[in-house]
């Protein structure tokens, strides 16, 4: 079985105050190598970043029919750079394909994967996945997730440090 890996993409709003993240689950045709090591990878990168900056946070819109072309737009730009390039992305039993899900924690966080058949996906979405506060640093800041992920790309918020007093000085210091 074909090592999995996940491409971060992290995309500012102007409707979702600390924006919002994409993770896109993909396979290499040869496990000898790492993404980076391949000459296509930084070509089939910049596709799926266009492919996600392009879609941003329609995902995420009131209008229903808004929010299912931006989707139907992003699993079919992600199905012709997989006929372009020899890395797949979806495919891993278990996981799907992408995973979007907004810094709000109201939010629910979207799941899409390819159903088999050309053309074809399932879109689940789940609520309340991820209570801490997150947000965007950088509109477009891809990452490379080896493996399951087991946590969003979002850069978590920092809890405030408290701060301790210093040690008491012994007598005569």
């Amino acid at each position: 079985m074909a090592k999995s890996y996940c491409l971060t993409v992290e995309v500012k709003s102007e409707t979702i105050e600390n924006g919002l993240g994409y993770l896109v689950a993909f396979s290499l045709p040869d496990d000898r190598f790492k993404p980076g090591e391949m000459h296509e990878f930084s070509e089939w990168c910049e596709g799926v970043k266009e492919a996600v900056l392009r879609a941003g946070d329609q995902v995420f819109d009131s209008d229903p029919y808004t929010k299912k072309l931006a989707i139907a737009e992003l699993m079919n730009a992600f199905e012709e750079l997989n006929a372009r390039f020899s890395i797949r992305i979806g495919g891993q039993p278990g996981e799907p394909t992408v995973q979007i899900q907004s810094t709000n924690p109201y939010d629910s966080q979207i799941d899409i994967s390819f159903s088999g058949a050309d053309g074809q996906f399932q879109v689940s979405e789940h609520g309340l996945h991820d209570l801490q506060r997150s947000k965007v640093d950088e509109n477009g800041k891809t990452g490379l997730v080896e493996g399951t992920p087991h946590h969003f790309p979002f850069t978590k918020a920092v809890p405030p440090a408290v701060k301790t007093p210093p040690a008491p000085r012994p007598p005569g210091m």
